[in-house]
């Protein structure tokens, strides 16, 4: 069983970065996301130089036992108490990592950074995404019928939300 009280974020620092892009570019990793491109290093590094002093974006890296496990980011949406999160747990990570990547990056958001609401899209195929968004205590806020496409097929997307006070109700007893 995983242990909570090793697991934390920290910000993405530039020493990062070939690992976390290796796994992004994985092939178990970038079929779920909308951009399933392989980035290159030299356009990673200048993506995360642009944004990495921005105050309406954050990045991280998921640590546990001080080992990186995986990514997760806030943006922050205009006009919006929301912030959009982005996430991935390395490539063959030990069961129950992803939950756990979860259960600290909403923690985190919501104590530390005190955002009010996490945003999240899903494209349709992604069943077990979908499903841990539920997990995690999201409610359904939208479906963006035949929204985007690729050379993957048409999909629709799926919108989540989950609300601080709806996280604090849920986890008041640990």
């Amino acid at each position: 069983m995983l242990n909570n009280s090793i697991a934390r974020l920290r910000k993405l620092e530039e020493k990062d970065l070939l690992l976390i892009l290796d796994w992004r570019n994985h092939d178990d990793i970038r079929k779920w996301m909308v951009d399933a491109s392989i980035i290159q290093y030299e356009d990673h590094l200048q993506w995360f130089r642009r944004n990495q002093n921005r105050v309406d974006r954050s990045f991280y890296v998921f640590e546990y036992n001080k080992e990186l496990q995986g990514y997760v980011s806030f943006q922050q949406v205009e006009n919006s108490l929301a912030h959009e999160w982005g996430f991935y747990i390395k490539p063959n990570a030990e069961k129950g990592m992803g939950v756990l990547l979860g259960k600290t990056a909403l923690m985190f958001a919501f104590q530390q950074l005190k955002i009010a609401k996490i945003f999240g899209q899903v494209l349709s195929f992604n069943e077990n995404s979908i499903k841990f968004h539920h997990k995690l205590g999201f409610k359904q806020e939208g479906l963006l019928r035949q929204h985007f496409k690729d050379e993957r097929g048409e999909f629709d997307i799926f919108q989540f939300g989950l609300l601080k006070t709806e996280w604090q109700e849920s986890n008041n007893d640990e």
